[in-house]
């Protein structure tokens, strides 16, 4: 299929798409995002072996918006984990919430330059506590694939921290 075939397919299942999305997220201007996202997906793909388009998109779709809650839960997990470990620092200090804020959204950060298999299989383990078997089920990759995913998601996170620490 050429190319505006594929945009005519898409811009088609938009307004549904948009609305899909907006009822999940409950933002009319992330789910707007999202769209693009979906559709600058759909156009990496050789969409010429996709049986129902439809089915594509909106799988696309949900796997963003489930992409996004384990980024937000990994966020809110990290804001815990340091609130817990400052026992003797006051949370309430202005320069510790500024650093704190920043230190997340470096983490946050770092988890979106990494490529979508890597930080899928890292969120999964990390923040769903599937173990590597279970992970390389769901993914239908290899458990030693599912390894050095994580692996590499966990050195290029630890790296982007150490920077902002130093």
């Amino acid at each position: 299929m050429t190319a505006w075939i594929n945009d005519e397919l898409f811009l088609r299942m938009r307004g549904e798409l948009l609305n899909f999305l907006h009822h999940k997220m409950g933002n009319k201007d992330e789910a707007a995002d999202m769209v693009q996202e979906v559709y600058l997906r759909w156009r990496r793909q050789d969409v010429s072996g996709i049986g129902n388009p439809r089915a594509f998109l909106f799988t696309v779709a949900l796997n963003l918006v489930r992409d996004r809650a384990r980024q937000q839960a990994c966020v809110s997990k990290h804001a815990q984990a340091m609130q817990v470990s400052g026992e003797n620092v006051d949370i309430l200090d202005p320069a510790r919430h500024y650093d704190g804020q920043r230190e997340l959204e470096n983490l946050q950060h770092a988890l979106n330059q990494l490529p979508e298999p890597v930080r899928h299989a890292f969120l999964l383990f990390r923040y769903d506590g599937m173990t590597h078997s279970e992970i390389a089920r769901q993914l239908g990759i290899s458990k030693k694939t599912v390894e050095r995913h994580i692996q590499r998601a966990s050195e290029h996170c630890l790296a982007i921290l150490a920077e902002f620490r130093s």
